[in-house]
């Protein structure tokens, strides 16, 4: 599951977005959230992944990204900030249930 927070580009009052979905695809440079939200595109956006549905504190890792795609499934993110060790760590732990 994930979480992201982006300020809508375009709203006049800086509205936060709050939007959560399940991560479909998952790589060093982006990830692919399944949500029928609707999420702006381009946009920066605050990504928190849990990878252990709040069970485990220790799995989750927050990294910045920006929209880049819509899809009627969901929205594509490029990572512009992201611990790549943490992530290669929570990824490990999570396959090792």
């Amino acid at each position: 599951m994930a979480t992201l927070k982006i300020i809508d580009p375009y709203s006049d009052k800086r509205k936060v977005l709050t939007i959560h979905g399940r991560v479909n695809d998952l790589g060093g440079a982006g990830m692919f959230l399944l949500t029928d939200e609707t999420v702006p595109v381009p946009a920066k956006a605050d990504i928190t992944i849990d990878f252990d549905s709040g069970k485990s504190p220790g799995l989750v890792l927050t990294a910045r990204g920006e929209t880049v795609r819509r899809t009627s499934r969901g929205v594509g993110l490029r990572f512009t900030s992201i611990d790549m060790s943490e992530l290669q760590r929570c990824i490990l732990a999570r396959m090792n249930r």
